[in-house]
């Protein structure tokens, strides 16, 4: 009886569903990295911007997770990045990004980026 139960126990514990790999949400050389959470939070989407992408004037669309939900940003690319709130009269910057910097949190830009441009003239 003690054989039997020892292994109906494996049985069970063998059918357990495998561990699912953590979604990689590493900021990587070569790209402007934006998270939906603060501080680089790993329990939300974040966004690789590779310089294939270049500016991305539209994250509603192609980026919904973080359209008007940015909360932290890390810039890995040799260029000056820009994070823009597009408003009705006026473009905005919200966040300046230079080679190798990030910011964990802004109150002043949290949740209002609506897109990414290359800096040119430090306008969006």
């Amino acid at each position: 009886m003690v054989l039997a139960g020892a292994i109906t126990a494996a049985g069970v514990f063998g059918m357990a569903a495998p561990a699912q790999a953590a979604p990689d949400r590493n900021c990587y050389s070569g790209y402007f990295c934006v998270w939906a959470g603060a501080n680089f939070s790993t329990s939300h989407p974040m966004y690789r911007i590779s310089y294939e992408y270049g500016s991305n004037h539209n994250w509603a669309s192609w980026l919904p997770e973080i359209y008007h939900a940015d909360s932290a940003w890390r810039n890995l690319r040799s260029e000056k990045w820009l994070v823009c709130d597009y408003g009705l009269v006026n473009d905005t910057k919200t966040i300046v990004l230079s080679r190798g910097q990030e910011i964990g949190y802004s109150s002043s830009a949290n949740d209002r980026g609506e897109g990414n441009e290359l800096y040119t003239d430090n306008q969006c």
